[in-house]
């Protein structure tokens, strides 16, 4: 460090002198300080060698003095650079000078929310546009085995120039400074409370950290739309503690009593995601945005409120004596069976809750010391996950959860087979397939390839884009028909990729798999060159993805690209080392083919036909 004040001798928190920092980080230029928390300060700054600009994360020296401190500064760097995404606030570069630490990342040019938000409310469409990025975000780092737990209008950034796609406005969550990584030791003292209060899961309130699970993300992306629709947050006090008890004894006020506009569903949905029990709450930050994404589109959505309950309550308030008898009376008769049956239902769903806990371990890469976790470990986990979802389900097999979570274990353990046979359970007791369902159950058959499971994809792919018409679904479904064009004659070839195009025609290039499918089309078309470019420009723009690097290892081998090909498996090899090898080639049935391309057409023509908003065939 250069020449200064003796750091952390004196009270103030940032003991450094900031115009001493070109000196200590000559490869930037600092501009001008952006913002001050609890863990650093951050400055714009300019890359000197590439002129780009960076938000600069800085550690000053004081804090270093606590060996937390600096231990959880340099794990948000880390958790940054696991966590790329398009709406998560890109990592850059990490480093230290002396007792100096810092992390640069992305600059986003726009505003925080919770700036935005004291305008005033959002509309109901821009606001559910803008939750539904940031669940799917949040999903993301969630399957990357990050949960963030400090979601709030303060950390989502609203980037200018961006005014949106069809999968709505640009976002970028920052601050992972309280973020954990899941199968990991807590950072946080056992039992202490970390997040904002206004925006906190109840559980985190009672449990401490220890129950800083994901759902704790999809109550405070709950609460956060709760904000944005009514312009306040659900709890509001003068005090830290004061927020805390009133989040602990009583709900919040019902959002559309605060603004008679919003429509019923939008209140629904955010009442489901900040349900006090995990059990009603939506069970991840998936199910969320896709349920905003329904509603987006005009289509019914899942979430339910209890009505059935809340007039119960109503009448018995209005009939205190009379539901003071009944109670007494069926107290006696059914107390026993109750027990039993509420002890049996706790059991179901603690030995479900460590069948996903073992699941999501299986998906980290280092284990609970921080060392790399070997594929055996992972096998392991899976197999023990297995072994808990079948307990489960010993003790109830009408519990369709089981059965998924089962699935989608055999399904990392490439037991195709038995991921089919339980994906089927789960899909009859939920009283049919659904999108997630049917997303697993077409990998399983893809990879199976033999006749009869080839039959039954194409049965399913049309099933998907009949309940899902959205661009992943299209991508899909035509990605599928380039594996057909393969293998067919130029005449039949011709007639598959015109289908093909026409399937992907709506979907755009940010989703990875159309990229991809654009780009094989173009090989398959007699132009290896563009086809290769293409799939360049699909690698650098989804960088991270192990389905854009497993496909580009492929075309780099057809292309005689020996190094670009080895590289793009090495890059999958990092993401997922237990990653399937790709399935071989099923000999093709020309007229099985002809029937699938007469089903697309007829879904295509029904799709079109559809006026706008009206929900898919069922």
């Amino acid at each position: 460090m250069s020449g200064g004040p003796d750091f952390g001798a004196r009270a103030d928190f940032y003991t450094f002198a900031p115009e001493s920092l070109a000196q200590d980080l000559p490869a930037f230029e600092i501009l001008r300080e952006v913002g001050k928390g609890s863990m650093g300060v951050v400055y714009e700054a300019r890359v000197r060698q590439t002129g780009a600009r960076v938000a600069l994360k800085i550690l000053p020296p004081s804090l270093t003095l606590t060996e937390r401190a600096l231990a959880r500064f340099l794990r948000e760097g880390r958790i940054m650079a696991r966590v790329r995404h398009p709406d998560i606030v890109g990592f850059v570069d990490q480093g230290s000078t002396g007792r100096l630490h810092w992390f640069a990342m992305e600059f986003v040019d726009g505003v925080t929310l919770e700036e935005r938000l004291r305008i005033g409310p959002l509309p109901v469409q821009r606001a559910c546009a803008i939750a539904a990025r940031v669940g799917r975000a949040l999903q993301f780092a969630h399957e990357h085995g990050v949960v963030h737990r400090d979601v709030k209008p303060g950390n989502l950034m609203l980037r200018d120039g961006a005014p949106g796609d069809g999968d709505g406005p640009r976002v970028a969550i920052t601050d992972f400074g309280l973020a954990r990584e899941t199968g990991t030791g807590s950072m946080t003292e056992s039992g202490a409370i970390v997040g904002t209060p206004m925006f906190m899961a109840p559980e985190l309130v009672l449990g401490g950290t220890v129950q800083a699970s994901t759902l704790a993300d999809v109550y405070a992306l709950g609460a956060t739309l709760y904000a944005m629709v009514t312009g306040r947050p659900p709890f509001e006090g003068p005090t830290a503690p004061s927020v805390l008890k009133a989040l602990v004894d009583r709900d919040p006020v019902p959002p559309r009593r605060l603004r008679h506009d919003l429509p019923p569903q939008v209140e629904t949905m955010i009442l489901q995601a900040m349900a006090r029990d995990l059990a009603h709450r939506y069970g991840s930050a998936l199910e969320f945005a896709e349920d905003l994404e329904r509603f987006l589109r005009g289509e019914r959505i899942l979430a339910r409120r209890p009505h059935v309950g809340l007039r119960a309550a109503r009448w018995c308030a209005r009939r205190p004596l009379v539901c003071a008898l009944w109670a007494a009376v069926a107290l006696l008769s059914i107390g026993a069976f109750t027990l039993l049956r509420e002890r049996d239902r706790s059991a179901l769903e603690r030995s479900l809750a460590e069948a996903e806990r073992l699941l999501a371990l299986a998906s980290t890469d280092r284990d609970e010391q921080d060392r790399p976790r070997s594929s055996e470990e992972r096998r392991d986990l899976l197999l023990a996950s297995v072994a808990a979802a079948s307990a489960t389900i010993a003790r109830d097999e009408t519990f369709a959860p089981a059965w998924f979570v089962r699935a989608r274990a055999h399904h990392r353990l490439h037991d195709y087979g038995d991921t089919l046979h339980d994906l089927d359970a789960a899909a009859r007791l939920r009283g049919g397939p659904t999108t997630e369902i049917l997303h697993f159950r077409i990998d399983a058959l893809r990879q199976l390839g033999d006749p009869a499971s080839m039959q039954r994809l194409q049965h399913d792919l049309a099933a998907l884009l009949q309940l899902d018409p959205s661009p992943h679904t299209r991508a899909l479904v035509a990605d599928h028909l380039l594996d057909l064009a393969a293998q067919t004659g130029p005449a039949e070839r011709n007639e598959v990729l015109a289908r093909a195009r026409d399937v992907l025609a709506p979907a755009g290039d940010d989703d990875a798999r159309a990229a991809v499918v654009r780009a094989r089309i173009l090989e398959l078309e007699g132009a290896p060159a563009a086809a290769v470019a293409a799939l360049r420009l699909a690698c650098e723009r989804h960088r991270g993805n192990l389905y854009v690097h497993l496909q580009a290892a492929a075309m780099f081998d057809r292309t005689g690209l020996a190094e670009e090909a080895a590289r793009e498996r090495d890059a999958a090899a990092r993401l997922s080392p237990d990653a399937a090898p790709a399935p071989p080639p099923t000999p093709v049935d020309l007229e099985e083919v002809g029937r699938f391309l007469g089903d697309v057409d007829r879904l295509l023509q029904a799709l079109d036909r559809r006026p706008p908003g009206d929900n898919p065939p069922r």
